[in-house]
């Protein structure tokens, strides 16, 4: 291609140097020689086209280009193939590398998938467990009479067969278990649980709650203290009933071993229901307030409302709230129903767990069953959630793993 064009300047500076001289040939003639301008134009253009057809005949057919001129173009030419060679190779190597992680990406999404089914179906088998174990326990048992009923209570107490169950507390929306809720489970000499449904109806009567209580406090005590000792620690919330608050010669016992253990602050969160906490006593709250100076939490639970005080509830220390999430999402939604404040203006649903953090309270929605209260208890921006959903209550020995050096959390599956 360079020749060509090589050529082709050559070729268009002869020709305009031919015309060039047909109209120099033909202005001296017209001047000179006196001819006219028909003859001087004749004669110019004769010559030119004189030159031109000598030009076709004596130019080289093939125009010899500087040997160091096509050297050089060669060069240059064997450089562009060696650099189009390369570029072909490396994009093949390139090719190869792509379709290689291609398939290693594809293995491993492939390995990811049989992992994620393996998972599913052990959380499927342990769902299916778990209705097994629920349709067994809701199984119809021979009724006991209230003096057979009593009579177990009490041996299960004096054989100190009062079991602690947990239930998980999770954050929203990673699903993570941020506490744990304990629970009073009897067990009769059989071996069978005696649900607090039964318990307390004759406990209440017997005067047996308070001992019951009692003993859950102090193995709630103990197990935050085997959490702390591996460094392990964890909230665990403890169910108080105002019994045990009023009761002044537990409660001295009680709070100077909390004195004396002043590490358990952290760990333990003491809960009342709400109607007991708004008809506590005199006694009762002024050993909440002790509680409270020592740094110990409280949270109040089965509210049926969000109409709260939130100015009583952090003047007493009250940092949780609990509340069925059905109820929570209906009565902020649909029914309008805003907590009680100091402050004169309305407030948006997804304003409320705002308001409750303002007052130094987390809101939990509580008693959760299906998904469908947790996509809408997102959108109201609940920072806590607890419910069969996320794990019913499980006994101790389900939850807590005994190792050589004492008893440590551990996950189930």
């Amino acid at each position: 291609m360079v020749v060509n064009l090589y050529a082709a300047a050559i070729n268009i500076i002869l020709t305009i140097i031919y015309i060039a001289l047909g109209v120099g040939i033909g202005m001296v003639a017209s001047i000179y020689f006196q001819y006219t301008n028909a003859v001087a134009m004749c004669l110019g253009g004769m010559f030119t086209l004189a030159c031109g057809l000598l030009h076709s005949v004596f130019l080289p057919k093939k125009i010899r280009l500087p040997r160091q001129f096509t050297n050089q173009v060669n060069s240059e030419i064997e450089q562009l193939r060696l650099e189009n060679e390369k570029t072909r190779a490396e994009f093949e190597e390139f090719k190869d590398q792509i379709l290689e992680e291609s398939r290693q990406r594809e293995e491993k999404i492939v390995d990811e998938l049989k992992d994620l089914a393996h998972s599913i179906a052990a959380f499927a088998a342990q769902k299916q467990q778990a209705r097994v174990d629920n349709i067994a326990s809701l199984t119809p048992r021979p009724k006991r009479s209230e003096r057979s009923l009593l009579a177990a209570v009490q041996e299960a107490i004096d054989a100190s067969r009062v079991e602690i169950h947990l239930q998980p507390i999770v954050t929203l929306p990673q699903r993570r278990v941020s506490f744990y809720e304990c629970f009073t489970r009897l067990r009769d000499s059989t071996g069978q649980l005696i649900m607090p449904g039964e318990f307390l109806k004759v406990a209440e009567h017997s005067g047996l709650v308070a001992e019951i209580d009692n003993m859950l406090l102090l193995k709630c005590v103990q197990l935050a203290r085997q959490t702390i000792r591996r460094d392990r620690r964890i909230s665990l919330f403890c169910n108080i009933s105002p019994t045990s608050l009023g009761d002044e010669t537990f409660f001295a016992q009680f709070i100077d071993y909390l004195k004396q253990n002043r590490d358990l602050v952290g760990s333990l969160i003491f809960e009342l229901p709400r109607d007991a906490f708004e008809r506590l006593g005199l006694t009762a709250e002024r050993n909440m307030g002790r509680l409270f100076d020592l740094g110990y939490r409280f949270s109040i639970d089965r509210c049926d409302s969000i109409d709260v005080d939130l100015r009583k509830l952090e003047r007493m220390g009250v940092r949780y709230v609990k509340i069925a999430g059905n109820k929570l999402v209906q009565q902020l939604l649909r029914d309008g129903v805003r907590p009680i404040t100091g402050l004169a203006r309305e407030f948006e649903p997804q304003d409320v767990a705002s308001l409750f953090a303002r007052y130094g309270v987390d809101l939990i929605a509580d008693r959760v069953e299906d998904e469908r209260v947790i996509i809408e208890a997102l959108e109201l921006d609940l920072g806590f959630a607890q419910g069969n959903l996320f794990g019913a209550p499980r006994p101790l020995g389900e939850v807590i793993a005994p190792d050589t050096d004492g008893d440590i959390l551990r996950k189930r599956a």
